[in-house]
């Protein structure tokens, strides 16, 4: 699998590969008790955690055989990223992970940053399948998946920050990608 990406302007907004210096805007992110309570990180006390995190998560993907994933850039600063996080080789599926910003919530931007990203992940990554999860409790989550066309798979329970979650999966295939959700 590639472990590269390109650059992708989509007017207003620009997917570029995330970058360490990127450590600084996802404090600001990550700061939000309200976009975190999903995540499995955060919410950000410190601005070390924010750089552990890009660079002992993020930027070592490539060691993994995956790439780092972008960042979602709007006016020059980072406001969120989308990622390919877990590649599985048996049926060469990868998964994807967002997150945005709440203050830019509501304006469009992760639906065209999520789009992209599932073209790029069929047609530069070559993967098979794409996946996204999401917890339940992310109504606001689900309905962009819905939207997206990606179709329920299953339901999970994830254990994270001691906590088990109730998590829904939904998955998209290249012979079903048609190039217009």
């Amino acid at each position: 699998m590639k472990t590269t990406l390109p650059t992708i302007n989509l007017g207003k907004i620009k997917l570029r590969e995330i970058e360490e210096s990127d450590y600084l805007d996802l404090y600001e992110c990550g700061k939000s008790s309200l976009m975190c309570e999903t995540l499995n990180w955060g919410p950000f006390e410190r601005l070390f955690d924010a750089k552990f995190v890009m660079k002992e998560i993020y930027l070592k993907r490539p060691l993994d055989g995956i790439p780092k994933g972008y960042a979602i850039i709007y006016q020059d600063k980072m406001i969120g990223m989308v990622d390919y996080h877990t590649y599985n080789k048996n049926d060469n599926s990868i998964e994807i992970g967002y997150f945005l910003n709440p203050d830019y919530w509501g304006m469009g931007i992760m639906t065209k940053a999520l789009k992209e990203t599932i073209k790029i992940g069929f047609n530069h990554l070559d993967v098979d399948k794409i996946r996204i999860g999401s917890e339940t409790t992310n109504v606001r989550s689900i309905k962009l998946i819905e939207r997206l066309k990606l179709k329920y798979e299953e339901t999970t329970v994830s254990e994270y920050k001691d906590k088990n979650h109730l998590c829904l999966y939904y998955s998209i295939y290249k012979y079903e990608y048609k190039g217009d959700i």
